[in-house]
């Protein structure tokens, strides 16, 4: 029962901060939905208000993570390095794109809201999260373009495909506004994907072999 509890309590503070955002979202708000019994639910669980958002956000990335589930780890290492950087690019889009349910859902919102305006918590929470991926996809863009590649152009190459992905979450309202029969992303990731491969290798190729060289 208490497992039960401290589950519910959880769901409902995903949905309670998607829809109120940290600040205006109340412990009561959430005990009601998660159907507990008395305020002290969230404080015996989570401690107070702040933990238990940040649990939300950790169980955000948790979620997310779970995308890397279709890799496959044994031969990953085998592929060539271009088949490794398409798959750590459809990884990406498929975190922050792949909605099939309220609890996705909700948890882009989350995510959207703290990239917007984040809470004092954030940058812990990505730096233990995102920035592993991040470093990741960094060593394969060293190891396709080369050991002597500088650094700088290793950060703009990673920023440049990342933010062809996050555009879509963090510049949807544009988006919409000036192409409004753009289909949401979550409703054509693999398409989003396969666009963000072909883009990003090609660009990639120039920098490893520039005209004239």
């Amino acid at each position: 029962m208490g497992t039960d509890t401290k589950n519910n309590i959880l769901l409902a503070a995903v949905k309670v901060f998607a829809e109120h955002g940290y600040q205006a979202a109340t412990i009561r708000q959430i005990v009601d939905m998660a159907g507990a019994k008395n305020l002290n639910a969230v404080v015996y669980y989570f401690g107070s208000k702040q933990d238990l958002y940040k649990a939300v956000m950790e169980f955000m990335f948790l979620e997310a993570e779970k995308f890397k589930d279709e890799i496959d780890m044994d031969t990953f290492d085998s592929l060539p390095i271009e088949e490794r950087l398409a798959s750590m690019i459809r990884f990406y889009c498929k975190a922050y794109y792949s909605i099939e349910n309220d609890l996705d859902s909700d948890l882009f919102r989350i995510f959207v809201n703290e990239a917007r305006n984040s809470s004092p918590f954030f940058n812990d929470v990505i730096s233990r999260h995102l920035k592993p991926s991040r470093d990741y996809m960094c060593s394969l863009l060293k190891e396709y373009l080369g050991p002597d590649t500088p650094d700088s152009i290793i950060n703009n190459c990673e920023y440049s495909i990342t933010a062809q992905i996050l555009y879509g979450a963090l510049g949807w309202s544009i988006i919409s506004g000036t192409v409004p029969e753009q289909k949401p992303f979550a409703e054509c990731v693999e398409e989003l994907a396969e666009h963000v491969v072909r883009f990003s290798l090609a660009a990639l190729a120039t920098y490893k072999n520039p005209k004239g060289s």
